[in-house]
């Protein structure tokens, strides 16, 4: 039965501000624990069972790719309950549910196909280094057929809003995988203990995600309803997510290759260095995006563009001046940073990544734009324009990689993003979605440029005069820069709304803390 019903907003922007900072807390974790937890792990292990256990977990997640069918259990579980239709939301779940258990058993059977062959895929190891693999292939390999099923799960918390409890869970699950490494290493359990830690706070969190949905949300499964319909929706959905996927692994994946084909081994460690940057700035940067689904569903649902567009400005705004921070603050003083991190042959580094970031001064702030896009269920236009990058990106590094190297095959990327993510979407988001695009740059970029003119002169200003030999002082140098542009926007470019929810985080952190 599809009934319109009335939506707590005040509540959902409450879920919103929590999650989004817990968001970060479990991002910043993350970081850290990649700077600090990961080395002194592959000095505890040794290099060669590092390179095992990440050749296992890689193995097995080229195929545990779950094709879309996480966001789709968001976007239409979202419609439903926007809808009121809970008949139809427990039927969805039915077919979602049995959906992922047969790919789950598909899996399986692949895994067994590929362990039988281990030996002759990694001819080029020891046979001790072989049979490690193969144990460690079998405990990860369990591990995700089991949980596959499970994946909705994290689909049906967003369509109720519940980001507070699922943030925590997920920073839980980080926290708790850290700490007992950290003792079943310190306790010379060794490199399977690793894998099994993995798997024991995995199936855990898992266990705890279901008791909570079962007890706290009025979730629902018909596992005897059939429909040939949910499964063509959720089928045509899954598919253009997994072109975007494939299409944004294909650029990682292939750029290596062709650095190393028609430059050389160097270049290849140049431009990883500046994908790691630009992994960190997207990963900070589009931590808030897939909060707002639920709350963009009702409003395309009932057709409040007005809303829509506000909310587009709104948080927008609030991205920009993260996005903003991040890529100015890297154009100024990202050299002297690559310097001080990975040392003076990697300054070609700092061009890559400057490249690679730069687009995301306009996509990283278009997040509710792209929301949309899932709302309506219009995915495939993203799609496109991430094949429009590939091309793109492919076709120009080709050309440019031979002559200049790394920042020959990061231009093409920049290239290739500005055609496909920045204007092509744009043009999506005018004609297909009638967001008022024109209104979004000028409240947004148009009004916070002096702000970022400002971040760039002092940065440079401080580069210049104040250069630095330590991480530590780098770190001293960066909070004075960010302090200065903070004091800047609350002085002459925050308004009045955005002052109001500063105070509210600050207000949530301190009774969180």
């Amino acid at each position: 039965m599809t009934t319109k019903v009335e939506f707590d907003e005040q509540k959902s922007s409450r879920q919103i501000k929590i999650g989004v900072l817990m968001s970060y807390a479990a991002i910043g974790f993350n970081i850290l624990a990649g700077l600090f937890y990961t080395p002194w792990m592959i000095a505890e292990i040794g290099k060669a069972n590092y390179g095992l256990y990440m050749l296992s977990l890689s193995l097995v997640s080229i195929f545990a790719m779950d094709f879309g069918l996480e966001a789709a259990v968001s976007r239409f579980l979202s419609k439903y309950h926007a809808l009121g239709d809970s008949e139809g939301a427990s039927r969805f779940l039915g077919v979602a549910f049995k959906l992922f258990i047969g790919i789950a058993v598909l899996i399986g059977l692949v895994l067994i196909g590929v362990y039988m062959m281990i030996d002759t895929i990694y001819a080029s190891l020891s046979p001790a280094e072989v049979e490690t693999l193969q144990v460690l292939y079998i405990m990860v390999g369990f591990y995700i057929v089991v949980l596959f099923p499970t994946k909705p799960f994290n689909g049906i918390f967003i369509a109720n809003e519940r980001f507070v409890v699922l943030n925590w869970f997920n920073l839980m699950e980080k926290v708790s995988t850290v700490i007992l490494m950290v003792g079943a290493l310190l306790f010379g359990f060794g490199l399977y203990a690793l894998v099994f830690v993995n798997a024991i706070v995995g199936l855990s969190i898992i266990i705890g995600k279901g008791i909570y949905l079962l007890r706290k949300t009025e979730t629902a499964i018909d596992f005897l309803h059939n429909s040939r319909s949910m499964y063509r929706d959720i089928f045509t959905f899954s598919s253009w997510t997994t072109v975007i996927a494939i299409a944004q692994r294909f650029i990682l994946n292939i750029t290596p290759t062709i650095l190393g084909a028609l430059a050389s081994s160097a270049s290849i460690a140049l431009f990883s260095i500046g994908m790691v940057i630009e992994g960190y700035v997207w990963t900070i940067s589009s931590a808030i995006g897939s909060l707002f689904l639920p709350k963009v569903t009702r409003m395309t649902t009932y057709n409040r563009q007005s809303e829509l567009n506000h909310l587009l400005i709104r948080v927008g705004r609030i991205q920009l001046f993260i996005v903003g921070l991040i890529i100015v603050s890297f154009a100024t003083m990202g050299r002297e940073f690559i310097g001080l991190w990975v040392g003076p042959d990697f300054f070609p580094s700092y061009t890559v990544a400057l490249l690679l970031i730069l687009p995301g001064i306009i996509t990283l702030t278009q997040e509710i734009a792209y929301t949309t896009l899932i709302a309506v269920n219009q995915i495939k236009y993203r799609a496109f324009a991430s094949l429009i990058v590939a091309t793109v990106s492919v076709v120009l590094s080709l050309l440019l990689s031979p002559h200049y190297g790394a920042i020959g095959a990061a231009s093409a990327i920049l290239v290739g993003n500005l055609i496909g993510t920045v204007i092509f979407m744009n043009v999506v988001y005018v004609r297909v979605l009638k967001l008022s695009m024109w209104t979004f740059f000028y409240e947004c970029h148009v009004k916070i440029a002096p702000a970022l003119l400002f971040l760039g002169t002092l940065g440079f200003l401080l580069q210049r005069y104040l250069p630095v030999e330590s991480l530590v002082h780098f770190l001293f140098k960066a909070v004075v820069l960010g302090g200065a542009y903070f004091l800047f926007l609350w002085i002459f470019t925050f308004r009045d709304d955005e002052k109001a929810l500063l105070r509210g985080f600050v207000r949530h952190a301190s009774k969180t803390s």
